[in-house]
């Protein structure tokens, strides 16, 4: 296996680490620890956006053709998205709570897309 780049975010040391590369093109790769924070990372090890948040990172996706990044915080009622395309951040109340959750999915009813 080659080595593509390392992370070395000194917040990082020691903690067990959540990742997701982007679906179909993966050319971002989604990165969180325990730092309340999802750091996203180009191919090359350039960091692109962070997303923080008020918790930890309980859970994250990209949608089927990865233009978008779905996170979820045990801290908070929101769906935090990050677009790939135009490296803009949102985020959705949907008024519940993650603890325990392992799976969503989300239809934009404008874009016709899930995530």
């Amino acid at each position: 296996m080659k080595r593509v780049f390392t992370l070395t975010d000194r917040a990082w040391l020691g903690s067990c680490l959540q990742y997701k590369w982007q679906n179909t093109l993966g050319n971002y790769i989604a990165v969180a620890g325990s730092d309340s924070s999802v750091k996203i990372f180009d191919r090359h090890g350039q960091r692109k956006n962070e997303l923080n948040l008020p918790g930890r990172c309980v859970g994250m996706d990209w949608d089927k053709d990865g233009d978008i990044l779905a996170v979820i915080s045990d801290k908070s009622s929101s769906v935090y998205l990050w677009d790939a395309n135009v490296n803009k951040t949102s985020q959705i109340d949907s008024g519940m709570r993650w603890a325990g959750l392992t799976h969503l999915k989300l239809y934009f009813h404008s874009t016709h897309t899930r995530v």
